[in-house]
């Protein structure tokens, strides 16, 4: 077991990270959450305790200010796939200060088939978009969308996001009308997908390869059964110094980690 003087920084904001910080604090590791938002909070805060977790998105220069003065032991990096700027801070900070960096991101789901697209960026998602033609339905959060917020596609899409006031607000506010914006929170089914694909007659899905948790299948099973095309954004490179996509081995590895 690890002494309980031990620190670990674990940066969240998936359902993953949240879990694999409730199964460390379980097995008495001392561990502190970042998440980015109060809604991130509140989600973090229905399986581990407030107490552990942080609210706020840090910069750089934040994480060494706060690195020297609280030394974590060890920093596992369990933030969303699509979360590049941060994953990469904290590569830096672990390079820098010679603490390890422990990398978990979720498996990707392999998809192939007719009207299956893969791009590399939002930008050409919007751009396939554009080809493709008829309503769309944005399952890519309500960041990094900008692209589709030009006046050729703005009134072919809705956005599916979560019900964060202050990032529907920031839609709002980009001139997204009200009944183009769907707030909810998944996990969804097949069914659900299709039935909120079928009532807004949607003809093209966007997503992120986000992986089995990110809810792909279910959003590719209920394209499929409504004929409808899809498009994949493709997730960034980033070479991690170490990487798991399997929560047990990354407990087990951390457990093990001599500190």
């Amino acid at each position: 077991m690890p002494q309980k003087n031990k620190l670990v920084w674990l940066f969240s904001g998936t359902s993953d990270g949240n879990q694999i910080a409730k199964d460390l604090i379980s097995k008495n590791f001392i561990i502190k959450v970042f998440v980015a938002s109060e809604y991130g909070m509140s989600v973090a805060s229905k399986i581990i305790p407030e107490t552990v977790i942080e609210v706020g998105r840090l910069s750089e220069k934040e994480i060494f200010d706060r690195g020297k003065n609280e030394a974590p032991n060890q920093i596992i990096d369990a933030t969303h796939p699509f979360a590049l700027e941060i994953s990469k801070n904290l590569i830096n900070f672990c390079k820098q200060s010679q603490t390890p960096y422990i990398r978990y991101e979720r498996p990707e789901e392999a998809v192939e088939g007719e009207n299956i697209f893969y791009v590399d960026n939002v930008q050409a998602a919007a751009d396939k978009a554009k080809d493709i033609g008829g309503i769309i339905l944005l399952t890519l959060g309500s960041k990094n969308i900008e692209p589709f917020l030009e006046e050729s596609l703005r009134e072919r899409i809705f956005v599916r996001m979560l019900p964060d006031p202050q990032l529907i607000q920031q839609l709002l506010s980009k001139g997204i009308a009200p009944d183009r914006i769907i707030a909810i929170q998944g996990p969804f089914s097949v069914a659900i997908n299709q039935a909120m694909m079928n009532d807004r007659s949607v003809d093209c899905l966007v997503t992120k390869s986000s992986g089995k948790e990110g809810g792909v299948p279910e959003k590719i099973a209920a394209a499929r059964e409504l004929g409808c095309s899809v498009i994949i954004v493709k997730r960034p490179e980033i070479n991690y110094p170490l990487l798991f996509t399997s929560k047990e081995e990354l407990e087990s590895y951390v457990g093990q980690f001599d500190c």
